[in-house]
């Protein structure tokens, strides 16, 4: 009789928690749904993340197809910075588009030098400034000193502080000197356009008539004589 119970209380033991189980189990898939759901969109919207195609920490992001030929000219090359600097292409795409539309061996006035216009204190002693390897290297070291200790990860005034120094991000754009406010449009201007995917951008006319045209001009006769190595 007792021998009896017990089967019948083992074959009841199962039926009697499979609902409970079942609930557990629904439990569970409910939540690990809701954090996956939760992670995708914290990915999406955090600056950092690689998922968002043109965020600027993503090295694999397209490179915008509208700059101009002679920045182009170095499109293995840019990949290749964008990969080792952890960073969008587009964004030294930009930098070499305004300070120098792709030419290794202009030197400004103020003693800037090369493809990204990096100043010689930012260079060790002896380094070839000119070198395209060497002068992005120095100029994402300066970009990225603006970006992380003085811009707060904003792009636009990022690019401001690589062009008039870190005390701009400190101050009201309308205090800015004219060349760092023009810098600041161009580059907001075309970064907005690499976001949104078009094949011609408005920014770069509006450079190119301002006096970059002359500039590409002169890179275009740069790269026909060949670079600097």
């Amino acid at each position: 009789m007792t021998r009896r119970k017990q089967t019948s209380q083992q074959k009841a033991s199962p039926r009697a928690d499979r609902a409970p189980a079942f609930r557990r189990r629904k439990v569970w898939a409910v939540a690990a749904l809701v954090f996956a759901a939760l992670v995708a969109v914290a990915v999406e919207v955090w600056p950092f993340g690689r998922s968002h195609s043109q965020s600027i920490a993503n090295p694999d992001a397209p490179l915008a197809s509208f700059f101009r030929p002679e920045v182009l000219y170095w499109r293995d090359e840019i990949e290749g910075w964008a990969r080792e600097h952890h960073v969008n292409p587009n964004v030294i795409a930009i930098v070499i588009q305004i300070e120098s539309c792709g030419n290794p061996n202009v030197i400004s006035s103020a003693g800037a030098l090369g493809l990204m216009q990096v100043m010689p204190f930012h260079f060790r002693n002896g380094e070839n400034m000119l070198n395209p390897d060497t002068n992005v290297a120095r100029g994402m070291s300066v970009f990225y000193e603006c970006l992380t200790q003085f811009a707060g990860w904003d792009l636009g005034k990022a690019l401001a502080c690589y062009n008039g120094g870190p005390s701009v991000t400190q101050r009201d754009q309308s205090t800015w000197a004219a060349e760092t406010q023009y810098y600041y449009r161009w580059a907001t201007g075309l970064w907005a356009d690499v976001q949104t995917g078009v094949e011609s951008s408005d920014t770069l006319k509006d450079w190119l008539a301002a006096g970059g045209e002359r500039l590409c001009v002169q890179a275009g006769r740069s790269q026909s004589a060949g670079v600097a190595g």
